[in-house]
């Protein structure tokens, strides 16, 4: 590691990416930036020309291929899972992917072309690394502890109607980034960003591991592995069934689903 530094509110700066320091000081628990290391997470930098040409392809992609967000105003265009239509992010999202460990990873797509235009402040159910591309972005960023239990679960759950509007705390963490900047933002820390005053426009790309909890991962399958078991699907005598076996039952198949349906011993 070389070039550490904190900025005036204490946000931690360095000048290389240090996967192994990252995990072991940063992952799910404060922002870092990372100065001129965007290369090593795509390269080369998106244009403006690459993005007239998306733009362009935009108008002629069923909506469903690909999740777009524009302002009526023309300041804001935000793509959700950005990598469905731009094949370098398919390749850079798997190269990351690969690079850190991960299961998956997507890339959205944020352009700006307005002095302070931006999407406001929320926090996200995923871990992001935002990528400056073109411009410049001012960023307000707050820690996963600022973000109440229960808004964190209903995030998790997805609960229908929740809308998760970021709560910044009274002194945020502030930083601007330019071309070639990285900000990583912890999974549930509020954040918002908006275009800085340096440029007529501001193009980012926020590489993102969603996620997942042991709802959404185990409870499905453990219903159909269960479905299988007599103890579980036969008819219950009055009173119930007997809690231990169906205990045993249970831990095993959860083991087996644990195990990509390996039997267990």
């Amino acid at each position: 590691m070389s070039g550490n530094e904190e900025t005036a509110v204490g946000l931690v700066e360095l000048r290389e990416l240090d996967i192994e320091l990252f995990h072991r000081e940063f992952w799910r628990r404060r922002p870092v930036v990372w100065r001129g290391c965007a290369d090593a997470f795509l390269s080369p930098a998106l244009d403006w020309t690459d993005i007239e040409a998306l733009e362009r392809k935009l108008a002629d992609t069923p909506q469903q291929a690909a999740d777009v967000h524009r302002r009526e105003d023309g300041q804001v265009l935000f793509v959700n899972q950005a990598q469905r239509v731009m094949p370098e992010l398919t390749e850079a999202c798997a190269t990351l992917a690969k690079r850190f460990g991960w299961d998956q990873c997507s890339a959205d797509l944020s352009v700006t072309r307005g002095q302070g235009a931006g999407i406001g402040c929320h926090f996200d159910h995923s871990d992001n690394f935002v990528v400056q591309q073109q411009g410049s972005k001012d960023w307000l960023v707050g820690l996963p502890a600022h973000t109440s239990r229960e808004r964190r679960r209903k995030r998790m759950l997805e609960t229908k109607g929740f809308v998760p509007s970021g709560r910044l705390p009274e002194t945020p963490f502030r930083v601007e980034l330019m071309p070639g900047d990285v900000l990583y933002l912890p999974i549930f820390a509020p954040h918002e960003g908006s275009e800085g005053a340096r440029d007529g426009g501001s193009v980012s790309v926020s590489f993102s591991y969603n996620a997942e909890s042991a709802l959404t991962r185990y409870v499905r399958p453990l219903l159909r592995r269960l479905s299988q078991e007599e103890t579980w699907w036969e008819p219950l005598p009055a009173g119930g069934g007997d809690l231990k076996v169906l205990e045993e039952t249970l831990l095993r198949a959860l083991r087996d689903v644990a195990s990509e349906g390996e039997p267990c011993a």
